[in-house]
């Protein structure tokens, strides 16, 4: 049996004896005209008998250009770290209440493939950009702000010519400094990944808890920065290297280290003398979560044996299996501010308006979320 024909418009005009023109404007509800009710009813009755259904409206084909027009592309080093994830939920959330989709970048912190996206990006540009971490290719990322909206989200290095939605880095680490001393604690290892000026969160975390150590009349060497060579961790895979960077270089400081169970650090044999440490901070939470791991694989216990605290407040940090102290800093809210930063900007330039060209800066107050991982000594 072959394929049933459609029925047509000029199909119920001959089966209800009426023009073609009498029936399309019938069935398609065109304004500004009427028909008697007989006429109407006569012909929808006959579109019910004969089986027809109204044509589809084709969706508007939109060129790639159109299309990155209503996108916010987002810049992030990992989608591993809930950090991340979480900001990039929040982003994707809020953009659609502006009929903006989103597209998101994935570099590893790879200067080459960061380069890579925005020269590409940079020819059909989208609605804005956000970064989710300081931008290594900053000259790039200074002169594109110039022709599209860019907000970073987190620390921004001097020099940056772009909107920022931040969180002070030396805030947090001093605020997470100050809290460990009041617990009794005087032997701290801050672990981190590669600590460089580029990594800027990592360095101002690390000196606000210098300056907590110092302000409280403190020696700050008894506060061990403990972070690989950056080839050490290039060894690592992406989806867990801040975990297990955060396990192996623990394993330094409480027991034996066995080189050959992992990509691990070659680099930090004399970790192993500091048997008088009280407390671990982990950059982040998933490097907290990789030294908590650390710590129960040798038998010792959290938080009587050691303490251990982070930053970030990702979700599996509160559940109660973790229930890890951490430093909260709004990440929901600022992915929704980088959004309106955006929308606000385009905005102002579709208007030309003179007083769009300034830079914004703004700044989250971090809060410090007690949990159960610090005892007080």
């Amino acid at each position: 049996m072959g394929k049933r024909r459609k029925v047509t418009t000029r199909d119920i005009a001959e089966y209800t004896e009426l023009s073609q023109s009498t029936v399309s404007m019938i069935l398609s509800g065109k304004a500004n005209v009427s028909f008697s009710p007989e006429t109407v009813e006569k012909v929808k009755k006959a579109a019910g008998e004969l089986g027809y259904k109204k044509p589809e409206k084709k969706a508007a084909v939109l060129s790639g250009a159109d299309l990155l027009r209503s996108t916010i592309l987002v810049f992030a080093p990992s989608l591993a770290n809930g950090y991340f994830s979480r900001l990039i939920h929040s982003i994707t959330e809020h953009a659609a209440n502006y009929n903006y989709t989103v597209m998101t970048a994935v570099t590893f912190r790879d200067s080459e493939r960061e380069q890579a996206f925005l020269a590409q990006y940079r020819k059909a540009p989208p609605a804005g950009i956000i970064m989710l971490y300081p931008p290594l290719c900053r000259a790039m990322v200074n002169s594109l702000a110039k022709e599209i909206p860019v907000v970073a989200i987190g620390e921004k290095p001097s020099g940056s010519r772009y909107d920022s939605v931040e969180l002070n880095g030396h805030t947090t680490g001093y605020m997470m400094g100050e809290y460990l001393i009041s617990q009794g604690h005087r032997k701290i290892a801050y672990v981190s990944p590669p600590v460089n000026e580029k990594n800027t969160g990592r360095i101002r975390r690390y000196r606000g808890l210098v300056r907590a150590f110092e302000d409280h009349g403190l020696d700050s060497s008894s506060l061990i920065l403990a972070a690989p060579k950056p080839l050490t961790y290039s060894r690592y895979s992406p989806d867990e290297a801040e975990y297990k960077n955060g396990y192996d270089l623990t394993l330094n400081f409480i027991g034996s280290y066995d080189p050959a169970a992992s990509a691990g650090p070659d680099d930090m044999s004399s970790y192993g003398r500091h048997n008088d440490i009280t407390a671990f901070v982990g950059h982040n939470d998933m490097t907290a979560l990789g030294i908590m791991g650390a710590i129960r694989a040798k038998g010792y216990r959290i938080p009587q044996d050691y303490s251990v605290a982070g930053f970030d407040n990702i979700v599996l940090s509160g559940m109660p299996q973790i229930n890890l102290t951490t430093i909260e800093h709004s990440s929901v809210q600022k992915g929704r501010e980088a959004v309106e930063l955006i929308v606000r900007k385009q905005a102002a330039r579709q208007k030309k308006a003179q007083n769009e060209k300034y830079i914004l800066r703004m700044e989250y107050e971090p809060e410090l979320i007690v949990r159960g991982t610090v005892k007080k000594i």
